[in-house]
């Protein structure tokens, strides 16, 4: 238990903005590889804050969009922008059909390109508009999706992170350590129960809750072996970059099935 909870404080002070707990590291420096069966966890911890201002500022008056783009901006400043960061930088590489070498140039360059620019308006709006969705049905469905698809999408961005090599030696991803292929089964495990889980219980025992079970997913799943194919054919593995970028398109095609199942 207390090797778990460790590993969910070394994770969180990685993944978040949240203090660190110096005794976590008290045993010297940890991989962050071996922690990544907890991302879920970090998932809904860094979820349950902007979770719980999408329940309670509709009741306080609020309109359900503008209770959306606080939720949203809310979780990315407590990630500190780290899966955006990388979801601009790679989108900058990918789309713009360059070789490899050059794909990975531009990701480590701190400016941003169109691409980069387009893909973090798009992921703002998408998911502002898919939890404003939900919110007209039920403020409190909501923010169970918001903590689902949170746990979900760091579940299989550590997937990824064990099932790709690294495509950059000496890069973020590969100087932190990367997972186990047992490892990332657990984070992508974990994940997809606590999705489940919560979307059981936002849909309620009706065929609405079995779509909220699974609907997101199919929808992640889909989303994430797509995105498998394209770092595999345009880079042969996975860089930090890559990794932030699949736990924003997951997240976002998770809060899609979220929105089409309730």
């Amino acid at each position: 238990m207390t090797a778990t909870l460790f590993a969910f404080l070394r994770a969180c002070a990685f993944l978040t903005r949240l203090p660190p707990v110096s005794r976590a590291f008290a045993s010297g420096p940890h991989p962050l590889g071996r922690d990544a069966a907890v991302f879920p966890l970090v998932g809904l911890a860094a979820a349950a804050g902007p979770a719980a201002l999408l329940a309670i500022l509709p009741m306080l008056g609020l309109g359900v969009l503008p209770a959306a783009a606080i939720a949203v901006l809310a979780l990315v400043a407590l990630t500190g922008a780290l899966h955006e960061d990388g979801l601009g930088d790679a989108a900058d590489g990918l789309f713009g059909h360059r070789d490899a070498p050059s794909a990975l140039a531009i990701m480590k360059d701190s400016r941003i390109g169109t691409y980069g620019a387009l893909a973090l308006t798009g992921s703002v709006l998408l998911r502002t508009a898919f939890l404003a969705d939900l919110g007209a049905g039920s403020p409190h469905a909501a923010a169970l999706a918001l903590l689902a698809a949170a746990a979900l999408s760091r579940g299989a961005m550590a997937w990824l992170w064990s099932a790709l090599p690294t495509a950059d030696r000496g890069g973020l991803a590969d100087r932190v350590g990367r997972p186990a292929a047992a490892t990332g089964l657990k984070a992508a495990g974990g994940g997809a129960f606590l999705s489940i889980a919560l979307g059981l219980v936002a849909g309620g025992a009706s065929l609405s809750g079995f779509a909220a079970a699974l609907l997101p997913l199919a929808f992640a799943a889909g989303s994430l072996a797509w995105l498998r194919a394209v770092l595999k054919r345009r880079l042969g593995g996975q860089t930090g970059d890559t990794l932030g970028a699949a736990q924003q398109i997951t997240e976002i095609a998770a809060l899609l099935g979220f929105a089409l199942a309730l």
